[in-house]
Formats: structure tokens, C-alpha cells, sequence
């Protein structure tokens, strides 16, 4: 059985530039102009999961298709944001909000896929998904547009993520097949899982030390983790939600700080508790091993909300939500410094008089720079942050309780960690002050945990395929495809002679080059006479997966199967000839360059068998590939422009 296609394939629609600018009028007719961060991802929940012979059904829902729509043939990321690996650790005790038994299930599993139809809530994947997802009852699975920009891309202004909402958002994905030139920030801050509520105004004069889990919002809110609560009992109360941060219990007591590569801070004690006991939401749980390999990715917990009966106390903050940026060759054009950054917001501090619990703060998130090449200005230096936030305190001059710190996020390299141009930060935020007074106490901080910063992992990002075609030449047959690939890579040619049953004929070794695109030949002198299919498998990419490209076959008795387009080269049209058996037939006519950007779609009717495409605009001198697809029929070629 085919394993999963980790081939990208070539997007039917460009970026949208979708850079706002919101105007408004004041009383007084002054005009004021606010330019919002652009956002390049579209996102939806996937709701089920179906796995046939060769390819992988997503049902979803909840599309947010505001700044880009998911397209055939796009890259998308399949990610489970939240799984059901609570366990039993449900009762109201210190154990509550413990991770399984079991362990971590498939939480933070994440594959590139790519789009091969999209119908209504349907979307058909190209090949089977090699990754275990969960969907149903206390599980998200979502799926990130992953859409390939330009060969050369340069920001023209701020880059973020729709800000995760309890169902989609959070993640910035960001794929770039050649240079990417960062002259502005690119960042998730905030983003993640969201903070706890803050409880409503009550207060019975106790210390409510051993309210862990609770439907009463007379505590504070836990915050959002790993793990999607739909009970209404496990709501509030100091106990952590696997990576969200406990809500500060009766009375007075703050809230815990979210966690992800490390624990979040416990929130302080609380007006009416006296120490060692604590009605401080506990903090996260630490997310390290399973970040270590580089193979899940999480946002940071949310903070859990403070307690208070004075109406200032404050809810939690919300945690990072993760950056994932593929590209050859990262560089910098800014005059200063730029950050890339997924970092935990911190939580406010108590109003008014001061006489209530504080939020805890959100975790860092998770931040992959899978780059081939960095290349820092000096005069640009790059930043890059998955902290976790800070506590509020409280400002009163009695001990309440201060928000605990956020837990670290953490930051990853598919190479070695690059030079000191580049600043890493990935560190837990501090605990807020439990009063004002001289000599206050703090609440917890998050865990100082090393390790935040991981590098040389090679993580998660394929071979880029960008054009596979096969020709009969002088009853031969002819393959001719191009790549961007990495170090180590090798092309395994397959043959078959029925479409089912194939074996190797042949291997081609890759350049390792991955910031540009490579052409690659291999000769079959023994076709058969007849059709001949013929496959790449592709191994020894970073992801140490096999992945495949699509099947393109040639037909040896007759002259030349490959796709003709004359006039070639071409001006401003070009006509393509087509199979006498695929002729009343619709065709799809994509045209890229060299790279994969696209250049123009469209669907034609042959007319008498042939195609007359005449593109909206005229292209620049130089050489495309084009390719027709149709029901069960797939040929491309390369086209001259002049």
C-alpha cells in the first residue's frame, strides 16, 4: 500500500494580499488609519476522518476562508489541536486535569497533505494520511492552509493568524519554496489556547483548598489545553486542564499559568487560606518528551481566571499559538530587528482597590523554522520568542493571590541552531506579586525547564515536486520531472504495465539542493508495447518517510503521448491536442513556472480535440510547464513564452 503523498502539488489560486486597512471618522472628521497584521491561512475543523484504498476523506466544518480559501491541489496541515487523553482523572483531587495513563495519545500529531477535490464539507486528500488523528468528543482535529507563496517572497507588513477561537485558528503557516525575506514580524502571540474567565463576585470567607474541579463559577476558570472539556463540572477549580492553567478557588486566590515545553506557575494562596494550604489554580503540565522528537506541535495552555468577591479580580491570559515557516533560505531586509514570535500573553493585573485573585498567564507556543539557509542582515537582527507571560499581582496591601507565570514554549530547527544574528528566547514567565506590600510574596513561576530550543531535528517538511511528465522518444520513454529537494534524497523509478502491480527499474539520485529547482531525466529503453505507467517513490527526506509522486504514463504504439502546445514557443495563446478518448471531456489547464507559482487555471471543452488557452495576461519571456488534467487522465509539458 501506498504510503502518505508528501509531495507538494501546485496550488490552483495565488495569495490573497490581504492587508486591511480600517478607516473610521471621528466625532471631529479626523481620519485615523489602523493597517491590521496579514493573514495567508485559511482554516477548518475536520469532524471525520475516512481512509479508503489510497486516499484520505476529511469531512469539516467551521471553515474560516476570510483571507484564503482552500484550493485543489494546495498543501494543507492536518494537526490535532486537542485529544481526550484525560484518563480518569477526572475526580475532584490533586490529580485532577493529569495527563492518561496512556500517555499523550495523538495529541500534537500533525502530516502535510495536499488537496486533490474539494466538494461542499468534503475534501479528498491526495494519498492516505500516515498519522493517527482523533476526532469526536473531546478531540479537534484542524486543517491549516499550507499554500506555496512565490519562489522569492518578501512581508510587505506584519504576518499573523486568525487568534484561535475554541474550534479554528492559531497557527501561522507560512511556505516559501525558495528565499523568504523577512522585513516585518511574523507572530502568534496570544493566539493560542485561551485564558480562563474570571469567577463572578462570591465569596464565603473560607479557603476553598480543596475545589479542584467544580461547575460553579464562584471559583475561577480553568484555562483552555490539550484536552476539549465539555463538562460543565471540570469548568472551574485549581486543578490544571493538562495544559490550561487551575482556576483560583474561595477566596481570593489566583489563577495557574498555562503550560506547553514546561509547567505553568501556581496561582497565589488566596485572602483566607494560610499557607502551606493553597487555593491557587495549579499550573499546567509539561509537554517536553513529546516536543523533543519534533513530531507534535501544541499552543500554550491558557492562564486559569483569579477569585475574587470585590469584582477585581482578573481572568487568565491566553497562550502562543504556533509559526511554522518552510523555505530554502531565510533572510532579513529590515533596519533594526524583526521578531518571529509565538509567545504567552501575560495577565493583568487586579483593579481597583486591588482585594482579589489575578489570572494566571498563557504559555509560550511552539514556533518550527524549517530553513535550509539562514542568511542574517547585520543591520536586521532576527528575534525569535515562545515565552511564556508574566502573573499579574495583586495591588492591595493584604496577601490575595498573584497569577502564576506561564510555562516556556518551545522553538524548533530543522537545522543546526543558526548563527548569533539570530536571538532565541523560549523562557517561562514570573509569578505575580500576592500584595503590594514591601515584603510580598510572589505566586509560581513557570518551570525553567532546559531544552525549549531544539535544533538539527530535520522536522516535518518533504521533497517539493513540481512537474513529473513522461514522453515516448524514438520508442523510448522518456521522464523528465523537476524538484527542490534536500540532502540525501533519492528518486526510485517504478514501472507497470497495468497501473496496479509495479517494481523498480531504476534509482536517480538527488543534488540536495533545496533552493532552487532541479531537472531530473531517466530513460525506460525496454518499454513495452502498449501503456506504460511509471511513479517516483521518494526517500531519505527529513521526515524519513517514503512518500510518492502521482502516476504519469505514455502509450509506446503511439507516436508521442506527451502533451503538445503549439505554437511553441507562444505569444499570447497556445493550443494543446488531446487523447481521441478524453474529447468530449472537461479539462482543467494549470500553467506554473519553474518554482510551482502558479501562473493561470482555467477548465476547457475540447473543441474538435483540441484546447485554445489564452491566458487574461501576458506571461514574461521564458519557459513554463502546463499541465491538463481531466477524469482518470493526468499529462503535462513545457511551454516557450517569447
Amino acid at each position: 500500500m501506498k504510503q502518505y503523498y508528501r509531495l507538494y502539488g501546485i496550488p490552483q489560486r495565488r495569495i490573497r494580499i490581504p492587508i486591511l486597512s480600517v478607516i473610521s471618522f471621528s466625532f471631529f472628521f479626523l481620519l485615523s488609519v489602523t493597517t491590521q497584521a496579514q493573514i495567508y491561512n485559511s482554516y477548518a475543523r475536520v469532524t471525520n476522518i475516512s481512509n479508503g484504498a489510497t486516499k484520505t476523506t476529511l469531512t469539516v466544518s467551521n471553515k474560516n476562508e476570510t483571507y484564503h480559501t482552500f484550493q485543489p491541489n494546495e498543501p494543507v496541515i492536518v494537526i490535532q489541536m486537542q485529544a481526550n487523553v484525560i484518563g480518569t482523572n477526572t475526580n475532584d483531587n490533586v490529580n485532577f486535569g493529569n495527563l492518561a495513563a496512556a500517555g499523550i495519545g495523538n495529541a500534537g500529531n500533525f502530516d502535510v497533505a495536499v488537496i486533490e477535490s474539494i466538494a461542499g464539507s468534503t475534501i479528498v486528500l491526495k494519498d492516505l494520511l500516515p498519522n493517527k488523528f482523533t476526532t469526536g468528543a473531546n478531540n479537534n482535529v484542524q486543517l491549516v492552509s499550507f499554500q506555496l507563496l512565490s519562489s522569492t517572497f518578501s512581508t510587505t507588513g506584519n504576518i499573523s493568524a486568525v487568534a484561535w477561537n475554541g474550534t479554528v485558528g492559531g497557527v501561522v503557516a507560512l511556505n516559501v519554496p525558495g528565499t523568504f525575506t523577512i522585513n516585518h514580524n511574523i507572530t502568534a502571540d496570544g493566539q493560542g489556547f485561551r485564558g480562563g474567565a474570571r469567577s463572578a463576585n462570591s465569596q464565603d470567607g473560607t479557603c476553598g483548598s480543596g475545589t479542584y474541579a467544580s461547575g460553579s463559577n464562584t471559583n475561577g476558570a480553568k484555562g483552555e489545553g490539550i484536552y476539549l472539556n465539555s463538562t460543565t463540572n471540570y469548568t472551574y477549580g485549581r486543578g490544571k486542564l493538562l495544559t490550561g492553567g487551575g482556576g483560583g478557588s474561595q477566596g481570593n486566590a489566583g489563577g495557574g499559568g498555562g503550560s506547553n515545553f514546561s509547567a505553568g506557575g501556581a496561582g497565589g494562596p488566596g485572602w483566607a487560606c494560610t499557607l502551606p494550604n493553597s487555593a491557587g489554580g495549579l499550573g499546567g503540565i509539561e509537554l517536553k518528551n513529546p516536543i523533543l522528537a519534533a513530531t507534535r506541535f501544541f499552543m500554550g495552555g491558557g492562564g486559569g481566571g483569579g477569585q475574587g468577591n470585590d469584582g477585581e479580580s482578573t481572568a487568565g491570559a491566553n497562550g502562543g499559538g504556533i509559526v511554522i515557516i518552510h523555505a530554502s533560505t531565510l533572510t532579513t531586509g529590515c533596519s533594526g530587528s524583526v521578531r518571529i514570535s509565538a509567545n504567552g500573553n501575560s495577565s493583568g493585573n487586579a483593579t481597583g482597590s486591588g482585594a482579589d485573585g489575578v489570572g494566571g498567564a498563557g504559555a509560550g507556543g511552539t514556533i518550527l523554522l524549517h530553513v535550509g539557509n539562514f542568511n542574517i542582515a547585520g543591520t536586521c537582527t532576527l528575534n525569535v520568542q515562545a515565552n511564556g507571560g508574566n502573573g499579574g499581582n495583586v495591588t492591595n496591601n493584604d496577601t490575595h493571590g498573584g497569577g502564576g507565570g506561564g510555562g516556556e514554549g518551545a522553538i524548533i530547527y530543522g537545522v543546526a541552531i543558526p548563527p548569533a544574528a539570530i536571538n532565541n528566547s523560549a523562557a517561562p514567565g514570573t509569578g505575580g506579586k500576592n500584595s503590594s506590600a514591601s515584603n510580598a510574596t510572589s505566586a509560581g513561576s513557570g518551570a525553567n525547564t532546559p531544552g525549549s530550543i531544539i535544533s538539527g531535528v530535520g522536522a516535518v517538511l518533504p521533497v517539493r515536486l513540481i512537474h513529473f511528465a513522461a514522453e515516448n522518444i524514438n520508442k523510448k520513454a522518456v521522464l523528465n520531472w523537476t524538484a527542490t529537494d534536500e540532502a540525501n534524497i533519492s528518486f526510485t523509478i517504478l514501472h507497470s504495465t497495468d497501473g496496479v502491480n509495479y517494481k523498480s527499474i531504476g534509482i536517480v539520485n538527488g543534488t540536495g539542493n533545496a533552493s532552487k529547482a532541479t531537472n531530473y531525466s531517466f530513460t525506460d529503453a525496454n518499454a513495452v508495447n502498449g501503456k506504460n505507467y511509471y511513479q517516483l517513490q521518494i526517500s531519505g527526506d527529513a521526515t524519513s518517510r517514503i512518500s510518492y509522486s502521482s502516476v504519469v504514463w505514455v502509450n509506446m504504439n503511439e507516436e508521442k503521448s506527451l502533451a503538445v502546445a503549439w505554437p511553441n514557443p507562444a505569444h499570447d495563446h497556445f493550443s494543446i491536442k488531446v487523447s481521441n478518448e478524453y474529447a468530449n471531456k472537461m479539462h482543467q489547464v494549470v500553467i506554473t513556472d519553474l518554482t510551482g507559482k502558479l501562473m493561470y487555471t482555467n477548465i476547457y471543452k475540447p473543441a474538435g480535440g483540441i484546447i485554445t488557452v489564452t491566458p487574461a495576461q501576458q506571461f514574461k519571456p521564458g519557459m513554463y510547464i502546463f499541465k491538463l488534467t481531466s477524469e482518470g487522465y493526468e499529462q503535462s509539458g513545457k511551454l516557450f513564452i517569447q
